[in-house]
């Protein structure tokens, strides 16, 4: 409107007004500049408002509580073109190290094939998908990660870009997983010791029955049951999650110790601890137990064999326990890597369980190898920064490598 009025002006009203050709020309030059001027300001404060627009639709991206990307489709291999502040908090990468990447190089060494080809047909399929799956951060710790990829389309229906939304549902993972491990507990494992002392009182109100031979058997169950509830209590902080600080831990001191007590108690058995002479890792407060745990299921017993073996790498230290004696069932060792337990396929214990909380509340990955023989668990923990090691017992000089986060590079995301 004031560009219309001062066009009228210029054009309509100064011609009649003004007489001087000179002054009408100086007068509407004038009007000129001052067009040139108002136009100027009008797309300065345009684009003023629209980047501070987009400042803020950028800060509420950065802000969010989730991985936001965008990957080219149109690009070789789908590389990712943008990511906010959220992506690089939840996998420890930086923007410099993503960009021109396709995603998939947040897989690791246990990361499941089944969701990732489901993600990838939905990607190629061009239609929204969601799956979870175990990615890795920059320093190899492993995350559950529930990505979500929907395909953004132009006015045509052309696929332009691919929007993926990540988040971290790790603790959800976790949590689930540990309430399918207790209520296998409570109507599985202590059921059955509460009904075997119920059955041994019964046989008690009988006049003939041997009432010492009775009483062992009910005392042997309660004892049983104490120290499941112990075991339990000792774990609880891993369990319920409200515990999550670590500190550092020589763990070949500690497994060490483990060996000795085990050594003192069953004199027969076998266990040694080879590799490195010192390996401090940052460990959270229920490891001490869970390799207790673990070293009393495979060599606590008179004649058991088992050997640990503990290597220092860049950024983890690896321990790895080799059961000869045969005392890890396979069918055990394949179901503690599961997510859950179900009706059909469950521990007959809680060791195995307990130890795995233990190394991943460290941050850590618990691994096992039931067809190896013998068998073998493996802890992988982050290295505490100020390990101090035998530079012979590293596996940095190029000789062993880390592996928890190499990736198939024939694997899609």
């Amino acid at each position: 409107m004031f560009g219309l009025a001062l066009l009228f002006v210029s054009d309509v009203v100064l011609p009649r007004v003004v007489t001087d050709p000179r002054l009408l020309r100086g007068l509407q030059a004038a009007k000129g500049t001052i067009e040139i001027l108002l136009t100027a300001a009008l797309v300065y404060g345009l684009v003023a408002s629209a980047q501070r627009e987009l400042q803020v639709k950028e800060q509420a991206l950065d802000e969010a509580p989730v991985g936001v990307t965008l990957a080219d489709p149109h690009r070789e291999d789908q590389p990712l073109v943008y990511l906010n502040e959220g992506f690089e908090r939840i996998t420890g990468y930086t923007a410099s190290e993503c960009y021109g990447r396709n995603c998939r190089f947040l897989q690791g060494e246990h990361t499941d094939p089944e969701p990732v080809a489901r993600l990838r047909e939905g990607i190629d399929a061009g239609e929204p998908v969601s799956v979870e799956l175990r990615n890795y951060r920059a320093d190899g710790t492993p995350f559950w990660n529930r990505v979500t990829v929907t395909p953004i389309r132009d006015d045509e229906g052309k696929v332009q870009a691919l929007l993926g939304i990540q988040r971290d549902v790790t603790e959800r993972r976790e949590r689930e997983q540990r309430l399918s491990v207790l209520n296998r507990v409570l109507r599985h494992n202590l059921r059955n010791r509460l009904n075997v002392v119920l059955a041994h009182t019964t046989r008690l109100e009988r006049p003939d029955t041997d009432r010492e031979a009775e009483a062992r058997a009910i005392r042997d169950a309660t004892e049983e049951l104490l120290r499941f509830t112990e075991r339990i209590q000792e774990f609880d902080a891993a369990i319920v999650g409200e515990e999550n600080t670590t500190r550092p831990v020589d763990v070949v001191g500690l497994l060490s110790e483990t060996a000795e007590s085990l050594r003192a108690e069953h004199p027969t058995t076998d266990v040694t601890v080879r590799g490195a002479d010192v390996a401090r890792v940052d460990a959270h407060v229920t490891l001490d137990a869970a390799v207790r745990e673990l070293l009393g299921l495979v060599g606590g017993a008179d004649g058991a064999r088992c050997t640990v073996d503990v290597t220092v790498l860049d950024v983890s230290v690896v321990v790895e326990v080799r059961d000869h004696s045969g005392r890890l069932h396979t069918a055990d060792l394949r179901v503690a890597t599961h997510d859950a337990e179900t009706s059909l396929e469950h521990l007959q214990g809680i060791e195995l369980w307990l130890v795995r909380w233990a190394v991943e509340k460290s941050g850590g990955e618990f691994a096992v190898d039931p067809d190896a023989d013998p068998a073998v668990v493996r802890l992988r923990l982050p290295r505490a920064d100020d390990t101090d090691t035998d530079p012979r017992d590293s596996g940095t000089d190029g000789e062993q490598a880390d592996t928890s986060t190499d990736t198939d590079p024939a694997a899609d995301r």
